[in-house]
């Protein structure tokens, strides 16, 4: 078996290794040798700025793409027998592909109105919390959101939306902060008085990759922009033990105090199917759970693939409804709902204690956690309950002057839970008041 390159990242490494194999497959005139030495968009990392700058200027043949800061390293492309040859460099750290990375929400399924659902009430908004959302735009021209967005950062064309366009982003910024008032005059998003800041990587192709990610990393770090929590929504196909260069670049900026929020995937339901920069060690990775309180057969499973847990929780991600005007109300599935309703609830708890960290949040979320009874790799530590979270670190009722709504649904863990107050019910209100046949639950488990 041939020894993989310490240098070449090992899943890249198999790649490249699989076109070695080509070449002999070609010799037999199997395959069609236009394809022999083919292409990749590569990231070299580096130890150091120094080490980098050397390499440019040593290699000049190479065309360099971009370069990044936050960890030294250039986006170029190369051959493989280039990425082969340059293994052998000393100054560089690691050769790896920029990863392809996908949006994890399954495609709109249907346009549907707003069903019943209960209220319930937490005196926090969001208030003075800056949430970014790197994603594919967010429309600011939906009623829902325009008042929240912050600013815009566009990394490449200045992208125009068609009237009623409804992107990846906008719904992501919806789930959030929603500024839609039910028939009570209470606001319907999680967070609503959050701002957005709207990271816009979207391009002509709609093909992103960690050079993109990087790209705004470097801009927040070079702009020293306030941010206290950041969504990504997207995910590789291809697993990832946390070493890749996304992942540690997302590392290095949760220990800027940025709490970083990304789904699991939607490549379940197998075991290590968590991609990155998902698979990061201090970033939240979110799976998705259904109203029956099964875990999603899409949502990514663990462990990582250096056998870390993975994900750390599930939130509900499937047939999630929400009303973009008073005419469209979209519902879609996928674990980017559940990282979107995970970062919305972070906003609650930061506005509680500003200063609270990554670790902090972990621990703090396991104090209202509910075990759906999956192995961890499936649920991490389960469902949460949040006003279980919210009795236990203290809040006040009469704090807010906003009454807001988070979407709210049923859990139902067993048919062996003791009744309590009269009804088999335990109410997380952090989402989804739009689950179906709520009431139909509602009403069966308060005969039982």
């Amino acid at each position: 078996m041939m020894n993989r390159p310490k240098k070449i990242y090992p899943i890249f490494a198999q790649k490249i290794e699989n076109n070695i194999k080509e070449k002999f497959l070609k010799a037999l005139e199997i395959m069609d040798k236009s394809g022999e030495d083919r292409e990749y968009n590569v990231l070299i990392s580096f130890n150091n700025g120094i080490k980098r700058d050397s390499f440019i200027s040593k290699h000049k043949q190479f065309n360099i793409l971009k370069i990044f800061d936050i960890i030294p390293s250039i986006l170029l492309s190369l051959t493989k027998s280039q990425i082969l040859y340059l293994q052998n460099d000393g100054s560089i750290n690691r050769i790896e592909e920029d990863q392809r990375l996908y949006l994890s929400m399954l495609e709109v399924n249907e346009i549907i109105g707003l069903n019943d659902y209960k209220k319930n009430e937490i005196p926090f908004s969001g208030k003075n919390i800056i949430i970014g959302i790197i994603d594919n735009g967010i429309n600011p021209n939906f009623e829902t959101i325009s008042d929240i967005i912050l600013t815009k950062y566009n990394q490449n064309e200045q992208h125009k939306f068609v009237t009623g366009e409804v992107s990846h982003g906008t719904l992501m910024a919806n789930i959030i902060g929603n500024q839609f008032f039910d028939t009570n005059r209470r606001i319907i998003g999680i967070a609503p008085n959050a701002k957005l800041i709207d990271f816009d990587i979207f391009n002509s192709k709609e093909e992103y990759h960690f050079s993109n990610i990087l790209e705004v990393f470097d801009f927040i770090i070079k702009e020293d922009m306030r941010l206290d929590i950041l969504l990504i929504p997207l995910t590789t196909l291809e697993p990832s033990d946390g070493n890749d260069l996304l992942s540690l670049a997302c590392n290095l900026l949760a220990d800027k105090g940025i709490i970083i929020i990304c789904p699991a995937g939607n490549f379940g339901p197998e075991s290590y199917t968590i991609g990155s920069p998902s698979a990061a060690k201090k970033v939240i990775t979110i799976g998705s759970h259904t109203m029956k309180m099964t875990i999603a057969y899409y949502s990514g499973r663990g462990p990582t693939l250096d056998e870390r847990l993975k994900p750390d929780l599930c939130l509900p991600g499937s047939k999630i409804e929400i009303p973009l005007s008073n005419e469209v109300k979209i519902k879609f599935s996928g674990t980017s709902i559940s990282a979107a309703l995970g970062a919305g609830l972070i906003a609650l708890l930061k506005e509680r204690d500003y200063n609270l960290s990554y670790p902090d949040i972990i621990k703090i979320i396991k104090i209202g956690k509910i075990d759906l009874n999956y192995e961890n790799i499936s649920q991490g530590i389960g469902t949460i309950n949040i006003m279980n979270i919210f009795k236990q670190v203290g809040y006040d009722h009469d704090q807010g002057e906003q009454k807001i709504i988070p979407y709210n649904y049923i859990i139902k863990r067993s048919l062996k839970l003791s009744i309590e107050i009269g009804l088999v019910l335990i109410t997380i209100y952090l989402i989804n008041y739009y689950f179906n046949l709520i009431y139909t639950i509602y009403n069966m488990l308060k005969i039982s």
